[in-house]
């Protein structure tokens, strides 16, 4: 892709203006960190809304009559999602920032209303009102407005997108040159999967899609390509299901086969841009169709970088045997029934490894995100290393979840970081029923606004719909930093003295503002059962949230930081330190779990843990710490919420990293000085 000299003079500038000489640091992931990639706003017919670059609207939409939405005085086209009918018919308008800073953003009512919520509320937003509209500033962020007891209204504000694809490039085809239909008029299946064949290895191996209406079936990506959705496309599916039937393979769970878009056994591709998919799901349930939208199968090294997901029939997104996926910058919004669940789920791991979801907003009438064992058929994959980061969860089920497919021999190391629950049945879940040993799962920095169960972890409930083992059990879960503005239960059941829960650990959990130190604490509601041991609180540093969310920075220079206080050893640290250290490798990169204890009997406040990395190894990205160096010599320094550490007290940091085929491990590990052991 190429560089407009515009962002080479910005590069320029940003590498000129305090970046240190000789070293590279990155943080850990804060909102507004980092740019997205993927749509080229001067290429398609965006509104300049002012800070934020609006959305062309998407042909056939319907405005919204209810609310009127401004960016620096400058309208956004508000769609109303009246096909969700008789459902709740959501609101949302979308854009994407200009440059780094904030946008005003003006919300106004054609009704009088009393009352009014800005969700998340952790991003602090300063609102004040006026007459029948609200005004706020903001930069990056996924919104929920509620009045009163209206219909909802989403404010999608992604960051500016980054290299994004231009007509012109040498490496993009325009899909316009295939001469497809953009209005929605002709069924366009075939033409547009030509066009994808076309790409896949080609040295025009980017498919630019531009604004417009593409009805369209199954479509099927392919390796060594990207498929790139400007703003103002939209993907939409046929309303017949069987145009839903154009190949065959892989596997079939509940009934759904096939998907709007198929990754099936594909490598190295990419789906980016701010353009839209519909599943037009409502329509194909009705019809008897289980279908996902987007479904990653037997796949790897795939991202998929920006678009909204809209109205999926079934699961809306599943990745399912895969490694190496990473989703970023995703607005995903479902059908949502009034009550009960509807089987749209929205980012399912399933059988996958070393992935990652980031920035993302799920609204759905399932599960927002539900990782899984699905079965233990030739292939099985144990789940592994799966990251969901800096989520908006809107869901009648369950937020941050495991299960109900547990199978096969074990699920470990899944992550719910930076997670944001304006309202769920169940916030924080792991339904352990089938034959898997789940270990080692973090929920870190989680805050719930409105939840029926705050947690459930239980052994004890299997499903009527399907027949289970009912073996599995669950190993180590870690709640830290976690708070909920309302007292709703934690629900801790093992089933047998054999299948049971063994380590349940709290650090900072808090309900309605008060610290909650004991699993007999009235200040939180318990259901424990004889079946669980080892619940275990701590209290830390809290961490405080930022204003917006964006996806985890890649390895990029940075300004000299402001020196924090030096750490120094006292005597009695000396060689009381200790460190785990976890490698997850495959045939390029691996994930590195770092615990730090301190075994020593003072507090240690503000820490730096240096160690060499082996040859040929790179770090990529990093979280819980600030890096310094990307290989050989490496110092990680803790960063806001983690720098103290109580006698007894211990943090976990990690990173992502590529290497040469050389997977050995640093051979020693320093924390301010002083060696420490290796456990």
């Amino acid at each position: 892709m190429k560089i407009k000299p515009l962002a080479k003079l910005l590069i320029s500038t940003l590498l000129a203006v305090g970046v240190g000489v000789g070293a590279t640091a990155f943080v850990a992931p804060e909102y507004g960190a980092s740019a997205a990639s993927g749509p080229a706003g001067n290429d398609s017919a965006g509104l300049a809304a002012g800070g934020c670059v609006a959305d062309p609207s998407l042909p056939g939409a319907t405005k919204s009559s209810l609310y009127t939405v401004t960016a620096d005085g400058s309208p956004l086209f508000v769609e109303k999602m009246t096909k969700f009918a008789p459902e709740m018919q959501v609101h949302y308008a979308h854009c994407s920032m200009a440059a780094a800073g904030t946008a005003r953003f003006s919300v106004t009512v054609a009704q009088n209303f009393n009352s009014y919520t800005v969700s998340p509320k952790s991003r602090k937003l300063a609102v004040t009102r006026s007459g029948n509209s609200i005004t706020f500033d903001s930069g990056p962020n996924y919104l929920i407005v509620q009045f009163d007891s209206a219909e909802l209204l989403f404010i999608l504000i992604d960051a500016p997108e980054s290299d994004p694809p231009h007509l012109g490039d040498a490496d993009v085809k325009s899909l316009a040159d295939y001469g497809v239909d953009n209005t929605g008029g002709t069924l366009v299946t075939t033409n547009i999967q030509s066009a994808i064949n076309a790409a896949s290895g080609a040295t025009r191996n980017i498919l630019y899609v531009p604004a417009g209406k593409y009805l369209v079936g199954e479509l099927w990506l392919k390796s060594n390509m990207t498929l790139y959705l400007a703003a103002g496309a939209v993907l939409y599916g046929s309303n017949n299901k069987a145009d839903f039937n154009t190949g065959g393979g892989g596997v079939n769970i509940e009934g759904m086969q096939h998907a709007s878009l198929r990754v099936y056994q594909v490598s190295n591709a990419k789906v980016l841009g701010r353009g839209v998919i519909d599943g037009n799901g409502k329509s194909l349930r009705a019809q008897g169709l289980n279908l996902a939208l987007l479904k990653i199968e037997q796949s790897s090294n795939i991202e998929v970088d920006g678009p909204v997901v809209r109205d999926s029939s079934y699961w809306n997104t599943l990745i399912y045997r895969s490694d190496k996926i990473t989703i970023k910058n995703y607005k995903l919004i479902n059908c949502r029934p009034t009550t009960g669940y509807n089987n749209t789920d929205g980012v399912d791991f399933d059988e996958s490894t070393n992935s990652l979801l980031s920035n993302a907003f799920l609204y759905t009438g399932d599960d927002n995100m539900a990782t899984k064992n699905e079965d233990t058929t030739a292939g099985a994959i144990d789940t592994k290393n799966v990251v969901h980061e800096h989520v908006v969860c809107y869901s009648n089920s369950g937020c941050a979840k495991i299960g109900t497919k547990t199978e096969g021999r074990s699920m470990d190391g899944v992550v719910f970081r930076d997670i944001d629950v304006v309202k769920a049945g169940r916030s924080m879940v792991i339904d352990a029923v089938d034959t898997a040993v789940v270990s080692n799962t973090r929920w870190e920095n989680v805050r719930v606004e409105n939840t029926d169960s705050l947690i459930d972890l239980q052994e004890d409930r299997p499903p009527s719909w399907r027949t289970v083992k009912n073996t599995a059990t669950i190993r180590d879960a870690y709640f830290t930093n976690v708070s909920s503005d309302v007292k709703k239960v934690v629900n801790l059941h093992g089933r047998s003295s054999t299948v049971n829960i063994n380590g349940v650990h709290f650090t900072n959990f808090t309900v309605q503002g008060k610290p909650v130190t004991s699993s007999t604490d009235a200040d939180a509601s318990w259901n424990i059962n004889s079946y669980v041991s080892n619940i275990t609180f701590s209290t830390a540093p809290t961490p405080t949230p930022s204003p917006s969310p964006s996806p985890t920075p890649s390895l990029t220079p940075s300004p000299t930081p402001t020196p924090s206080p030096r750490p120094t050893p006292s005597p009695s640290q000396s060689g009381a330190c200790e460190v785990g250290y976890t490698m997850n490798s495959w045939n390029d990169g691996f994930t590195a779990s770092i615990h730090i204890t301190n075994r020593g009997t003072s507090t240690i406040n503000n820490w730096t843990l240096a160690f060499t990395l082996p040859g040929g190894q790179t770090i990529t990205s990093g979280w819980n710490a600030t890096y310094t160096g990307s290989s050989g010599q490496i110092s990680a320094r803790n960063v806001s919420y983690n720098g103290t550490l109580a006698p007894g007290g211990s943090t976990d940091i990690g990173f992502q990293a590529i290497h040469t085929g050389n997977t050995g491990k640093p051979n020693q590990f320093v924390l301010n000085g002083v060696s420490c052991a290796i456990s």
